[in-house]
């Protein structure tokens, strides 16, 4: 499964010509990640199908808007779940989350080191 599909970035940085304001949308995500997959854990630690339900739809939606495919597959598949009303198929979705997230985490560190060193070849030649 791809971890991180980096044309979504690509397309952002195209959308709003600012790589300024994608690299700190990337940082605020990274930022964000454990708690959010925390907030998820914890409700379905805890049975509470709804808040489980509204932190998998956030995850999901930040994750695709990033690129990164395998988290937002994860919190689909949790999210589906819930909507069926199957919690134990939510929580074996869930068990997931972790590892997706240090995986997501690492990719988006390569991203941003990769145009960090980019840019800096792009400055070196001015």
């Amino acid at each position: 499964m791809t971890v991180f599909d980096v044309s979504a970035l690509r397309r952002l940085e195209g959308d709003t010509q600012s790589p300024e304001f994608v690299h700190s949308l990337v940082g605020t995500y990274r930022r964000m990640l454990d708690d959010r997959v925390t907030r998820i854990l914890e409700a379905l630690e805890q049975a509470d199908s709804d808040r489980a339900l509204d932190a998998a739809h956030s995850l999901r939606v930040s994750s695709i808007m990033t690129g990164l495919v395998e988290i937002a597959d994860v919190a689909t598949g949790v999210a589906d779940a819930l909507r069926a009303a199957d919690l134990g198929s939510a929580r074996k979705a869930g068990s997931s989350l972790r590892a997706a997230a240090e995986r997501a985490a690492a990719a988006l560190t390569a991203y941003l080191d990769e145009d960090l060193h980019a840019q800096e070849s792009t400055d070196s030649i001015r």
